[in-house]
This record gives structure tokens, sequence and C-alpha cells, in this order.
């Protein structure tokens, strides 16, 4: 398939995000980009164009429509849109029989169009988010060379981290997810020392073994660095103790598989319910704010989707 003959005009050459019609794109861009902001908004699909009223005697009482771009500007990398596409040319990229909109960014060779030093530098950590988005919402990614469509699969960001500001204590933990992780058990101490401020709050790793899905390990520590996610987030609804609820796979290079084995998608799926039940029972019993390993928060409510057993 040649993509040029696919897309409309404005999108050929660029690379291009393709979303569900109707995301909110700014808050994906926010997780990454925390000074992400409309320099433009997008006209929404039922938005009448803005009234002006012309000048001068001869025009006195008379009203006109103003035209306005429909199309919105997040300064970001310069991206641009949405570009709505409709279900024929959905099908045509293999994503389905759904609407789409589609955001293009900008070139990254002009430090004009980021508004930014470091223009190229910038536009590569966009083009890594587009992925990372079109992962966390089940869209897709064009890239601007029009060699192929990238549809990241949604399923594949089994690992959670629950960001709290209470340090739970090895003996606590492995009850509490043991409904979950059947086995689970403390690990070895791999993890740095506790700081001589806070030497109440241990470093632990606690894991479950699997007979054929391989092992999921609760490595708990205090980071010097959270998510930049978490800066759109009140600070009284995360802190610095991290537990990184991870899946280690039987083989573990079918993690960066572009087509997993159906081995590995079958153990992924049973593991899924069980990573996600982990993380929102210690949410619930620590506080704080889950992300996922894209980058993005994911509310109570997408944890207890995330835990339901669908087999």
């Amino acid at each position: 398939m040649i993509l040029a003959e696919v897309v409309p005009a404005p999108l050929v050459g660029r690379h291009v995000l393709v979303l569900p019609a109707g995301t909110d794109v700014r808050p994906l861009a926010a997780a990454w980009f925390p000074g992400a902001t409309w320099e433009r908004r997008p006209l929404d699909p039922g938005e009448r164009p803005a009234s002006a009223r012309p000048t001068g005697a001869r025009f006195r009482g008379i009203v006109v429509e103003a035209p306005r771009p429909t199309t919105g500007l997040l300064r970001l990398d310069a991206t641009a849109g949405p570009v709505r596409l409709d279900e024929a040319v959905a099908r045509a990229l293999g994503l389905g029989a759904r609407e789409l909109d589609a955001w293009t960014l900008g070139t990254g060779d002009d430090p004009e169009e980021t508004g930014a030093v470091g223009a190229a530098t910038r536009h590569d950590l966009a083009e890594g988010w587009t992925v990372a988005a079109a992962r966390r919402v089940g869209g897709a990614v064009l890239p601007a060379d029009g060699s192929r469509v990238v549809a990241p699969d949604p399923a594949a960001a089994v690992d959670l981290t629950l960001w709290s500001s209470l340090p739970l204590a090895p003996p606590d933990v492995v009850p509490l997810v043991r409904p979950a992780l059947a086995g689970a058990r403390i690990g070895p101490a791999d993890l740095a020392p506790p700081s001589a401020a806070d030497p109440t709050a241990q470093p632990f790793s606690v894991t479950a073994g699997f007979e054929y899905d391989g092992a999921v390990t609760i490595r708990a520590a205090r980071a010097r660095e959270v998510p930049l996610v978490l800066s759109t987030v009140d600070q009284r609804q995360y802190g610095t103790w991290a537990y990184h609820v991870a899946w280690q796979p039987p083989d573990g290079t079918q993690l960066l598989a572009e087509q997993p084995s159906q081995l590995h998608l079958i153990a992924r799926s049973r593991v899924t319910p069980s990573v996600a039940r982990v993380a929102a029972t210690l949410w619930r019993v620590a506080g704080g704010t889950v992300v996922d390993s894209g980058g993005f928060v994911v509310p109570p409510e997408e944890l207890a989707e995330r835990g339901r057993d669908l087999r």
C-alpha cells in the first residue's frame, strides 16, 4: 500500500499521529510535555465561525461571518490538526471501519517551528510520544516516509507503577498481593539501601513465578525523580515512593517483537489482570497515582477494567 494514495494531500510527507475521532490530544501531550498548550484551538465540528462586524459607514449594522481555521496548533512540535479521516480511509489503512483524527508534527529542522533550542532533538522526542500516545488510545502512526502504518498494540503496555507518599513494609505487602499473585515471596535485596534521612523506608522486591507465564515482580523504593505526567496531578495525589509492578515473560525478547508469538500473547493475557489487581490493591492501601509504562496516568476505573479476567 502506498500511503500517499490513501491519505489526504496535507498529510503526505509528514509524520502523522492518528487517533480515534474526538480524542482530546492535549492531555496526551501534557503527559510528556508539561508545557503543551493550544496556540490555536481546533474548531469543533458543530461550532459556528465567529461573527465579525465590518468597519466603515457603509457597513454600519451589517454582520458577516469571519473565516476561522478549522485545525488547531498545539505548541509541542508544531503539532497541527485534526484532519478528519473517514471510515473508507481508515479501512484502507487497515485500522478498521471508524472515523479517525490525524495530527501532523512539524519537520523538526526549524527552531522557529518548535519554539525551542534543539528542534531536531525535540522532534525526535515528539515522534516517540506519537507511538506512546497511539498505543495508549488504540491509534496509529504514519511515518513521514510513507512506508507503512504503525499500530502499536495497546495490550502490550502491561507494567504499572504506583507513585505514593506511603512506604509499606515487605511483610505487609505480601499478604496484600497474594490473592492476585499466588506464591508471592520477598525477593533478594537488589535495590539501593534506604537513605539516612528516611531509614524506615526500606526498598524491597516481591516476586511471584508462574509455570508457563514467567513472573511478576513488585519493586518498591524511593525515587529521585517522578514521571513528567505527575506534574499534571495535584501534589497531594502522589509521592516519591514507587511500586513498580512488572511482568517478566518466559522469553524476554518477545517484548520487543513487532509480532509476538501466540504463546507470548496467551501468557500476557493471563498475567495482565494480575498486574492490574496488584496495582489496584496497593493504591487502595497506600494511595497515590498509577502510571503506565507509556508515561500516562491510569485512573482507578481503568485499573478495575484491566483487572477483569476476560478469558
